[in-house]
């Protein structure tokens, strides 16, 4: 795979179904994806009004490099069977279905089953906001290749645990998000920060949940974006080095490199490709930088 096709997902934006105003607002803000949503953002009585109004929006296909998602509602519910049918009837294609509560592999490898039977070429997205999803997000990671990433739902897991709603208290679950995602070649995104006017706030939780290994972060404003994007981009730093141990590695007899000292090993040659492909996705990459014309992930 070369680092053309692997896709950036830095920043994640929601906007709610019964506004499909917001749709042409969103992708002016240049969010890695756009997820339209039918679920949290939309009251009981209003499902099917707005799974009549989202529909629409993913009929029309423009190469913007911008990754258009529908959030559904849970399978296991009745709201989200209807959703489901009406994505595998529907002449429109999301590039990716966002499962909400995934509980079970089972649940996900079913939804991926009935895509595949219809001819729907839909990625997928695991919502990881429960207590039996996050015991069994190994196997919900692993569950199927149409999964792109899995994200984090914290207010939903800090409810259902009793946990406070804090960064201390919600760490072993990112870890454990994290972990599932880096295992199964996924891209893990953390949940928004929903206070629209603290810049510094946003600033800092990016910059922590980027450290503990999330490669982006979900939004729910246009604002945050450029915000998230400073943070999930990787600087000229990062970039300089990860095109050392690349072209050191590529040049290598025997693949075996040395560069300041210490073994350069395949883990950190993948990390290293990932950094340079983001980059290079985002825009951030010198045409002249070397480009391995292999690496991992989806």
């Amino acid at each position: 795979m070369s680092l053309d096709d692997i896709r950036p997902r830095r920043s994640l934006l929601f906007v709610p179904a019964v506004r499909p105003d917001r749709f042409p607002k969103a992708l002016a803000a240049r969010p890695d994806v756009v997820c339209v949503d039918l679920e949290d953002s939309v009251a009981p009585q209003e499902k099917s009004r707005a799974r009549e109004l989202a529909l629409p929006l993913f009929a029309e296909r423009r190469e913007d490099g911008i990754e258009r998602l529908l959030r559904i509602n849970s399978v296991r519910s009745p709201a989200g069977l209807r959703d489901l049918s009406a994505v595998l009837d529907s002449h429109a294609r999301p590039d990716g279905l966002m499962l909400p509560k995934v509980s079970s592999a089972e649940e996900v490898r079913w939804v991926a089953e009935l895509l595949e039977q219809a001819g729907v070429p839909t990625g997928l997205y695991g919502l990881i906001e429960t207590i039996d999803g996050l015991e069994q997000v190994q196997a919900i990671a692993g569950a199927t290749p149409r999964l792109r990433a899995l994200l984090f739902g914290a207010v939903d897991l800090a409810a259902e645990v009793g946990c406070a709603l804090d960064f201390a208290a919600l760490l072993y679950a990112r870890s454990r998000i994290v972990h599932a995602a880096a295992r199964h070649g996924l891209d893990a995104l953390d949940v928004p920060y929903l206070a629209l006017d603290d810049e510094a706030g946003l600033r800092a939780e990016c910059e922590a949940v980027q450290r503990l290994g999330f490669t982006g972060k979900a939004a729910i404003h246009p604002r945050q974006i450029p915000v998230i994007h400073g943070v999930f981009t990787p600087d000229p730093t990062k970039i300089a080095a990860a095109q050392q141990v690349v072209q050191a590695f590529e040049e290598a007899p025997g693949g075996l490199a040395v560069v300041g000292g210490k073994l350069v090993e395949l883990p950190v040659v993948k990390g290293m490709r990932r950094i340079l492909a983001v980059a290079k996705a985002a825009g951030a990459l010198e045409p002249s930088a070397p480009a391995s014309s292999t690496t991992e992930g989806r």
